[in-house]
């Protein structure tokens, strides 16, 4: 990290450790949880937020009703990922000093969810005013940042935060987070002991279990071919759904990510309002696949994938697998700084990446089918889709909001126009005589759950 910005550089890696939000999730990556709220309140116009009472920064700033505002003003006014967030937002309330009401000029059922998220962490407002939170985080969380032990770009050290508002939940007292860029030498630093946990490779998971550490794996992020021109290259469900039942994601699981992880029938995972049980997807069927080719003439498809260095066993895998139905896959591959920058500029057709996060069906039809999202860059219209989210904007009634979420997605399958979901699985090594106790949550990369950590040995 250049700087410890939680708007334009978050990285929750770290992050995670100074700051909270008013909400966060539990470990299935769906559940809401309360943590700096105490409750709230939802209906279509307003969330109304209560605080949880005694909270303090770590200047010994008050967390307050104002604190909440103050924050909430600096996302909608900072141009970054989630500014778009608070789009819905009319005007934040003090009501009092433990109560916000946030009044919305419309419908924003993705709003808790991403508050839940790094995006609306609370930064002391001290710390806002005078700058210094760039170069001294100062947050709620459980450890205060330590500069004096911290070495930038190598190391960065907390240190338990004795005023934090529940002592009960955390683990650790102390924590140090090390960046070593290449997987093996990081391996080399569990086993030699200048780290205790490690974020790793399949691979290298397997050697370390073999030579007695502890490995755990979760899945991080829904992958899955984002088709993001269908207007040209994917312009006819019927060769959608080919290319679909030809996809074969276990072969990636299984080649690329160390067998673990899951097939998905759709983008929403099982707990999300929206998720529909009677949507089967598109398993992989090379017979059908090629049958639907048939149907078409048999016709010549070729499109560029876009890619990257450490994607591109899938990526070989997708462009075998669609030579069998006669799809020709040119791969385009490029470091992940550079295929971050530029695979939805509407150069490349496909993809194959996660989209948005866990947060439910609306951010995954804002970011992927809303003819203003980052993953429709030809802004194409589906009036079905629309149709269906104006009718859950529209409900009231979580069961009615639910049953149009499950439209929506239900068109989206029926088209074909999102399938081959897999979980891109992630993994940790690390030395069980010194912690245990390590869980991840569901949707988020490369952070353990850091509180829960049970530190064995000193």
């Amino acid at each position: 990290m250049d700087d410890w910005e939680t708007l334009t550089k978050a990285n929750s890696t770290y992050t995670s450790l100074i700051y909270e939000g008013l909400a966060d999730m539990a470990a299935d990556g769906v559940t809401l949880r309360p943590k700096l709220a105490a409750s709230w309140k939802e209906s279509p116009g307003k969330l109304e937020i209560t605080l949880k009472p005694g909270v303090t920064f770590h200047d010994g700033t008050p967390f307050d009703a104002a604190a909440v505002v103050k924050n909430l003003e600096r996302v909608r006014d900072t141009p970054s990922q989630w500014r778009g967030v608070l789009n819905p937002v009319e005007k934040f309330v003090v009501v009092s000093p433990t109560r916000v009401d946030i009044h919305l000029k419309r419908p924003a059922p993705n709003l808790l969810p991403n508050l839940a998220r790094r995006g609306a962490y609370m930064v002391s407002p001290k710390a806002l005013d005078d700058g210094s939170y760039k170069t001294h985080p100062v947050g709620t969380g459980p450890w205060k940042f330590e500069p004096k032990d911290s070495v930038k770009g190598l190391r960065t050290v907390v240190n338990w935060y004795d005023g934090y508002h529940d002592p009960k939940s955390v683990g650790p007292r102390r924590i140090e987070v090390t960046h070593i860029n290449d997987p093996d030498s990081l391996y080399n630093a569990l086993r030699t002991g200048q780290v205790d946990i490690v974020w790793t490779s399949a691979s290298i998971a397997k050697r370390a279990e073999r030579e007695g550490m502890k490995t755990t794996w979760f899945p991080s992020v829904l992958w899955h071919l984002q088709m993001m021109d269908t207007v040209n290259t994917f312009n006819s469900p019927k060769l959608r759904k080919a290319i679909c039942h030809a996809m074969n994601p276990q072969d990636y699981l299984d080649a690329a990510l160390g067998g673990n992880g899951k097939v998905h029938t759709q983008r929403l995972r099982q707990g999300n309002v929206g998720y529909s049980p009677d949507v089967k997807g598109y398993p992989h069927d090379l017979a059908k696949a090629k049958a639907l080719m048939a149907e078409l003439g048999n016709p010549k498809v070729e499109f560029t994938l876009a890619t990257f260095d450490s994607q591109r066993t899938i990526a070989e895998l997708f462009k075998a697998q669609m030579a069998q139905i006669g799809v020709d896959v040119k791969l385009d591959i490029m470091t992940f700084g550079q295929f971050f920058s530029t695979f939805r500029s509407g150069k490349y057709p496909a993809a194959i990446l996660t989209d948005s996060q866990d947060t439910g069906p609306y951010d995954y039809y804002l970011y992927h089918f809303a003819p203003t999202g980052a993953g429709n860059p030809l802004k194409t219209t589906f009036p079905a889709i629309e149709s269906a989210v104006k009718e859950a904007l529209a409900a009231s009634d979580p069961a009615a909001q639910n049953a149009a979420w499950q439209k929506m997605i239900k068109v989206i399958d029926d088209e074909a126009l999102d399938c081959g979901f897999f979980d891109y699985t992630a993994y940790w090594a690390y030395n069980p005589k010194r912690i245990g106790n390590v869980n991840s949550t569901v949707g988020d990369v490369a952070v353990f759950r850091y509180p829960e950590v049970k530190v064995l040995a000193p």
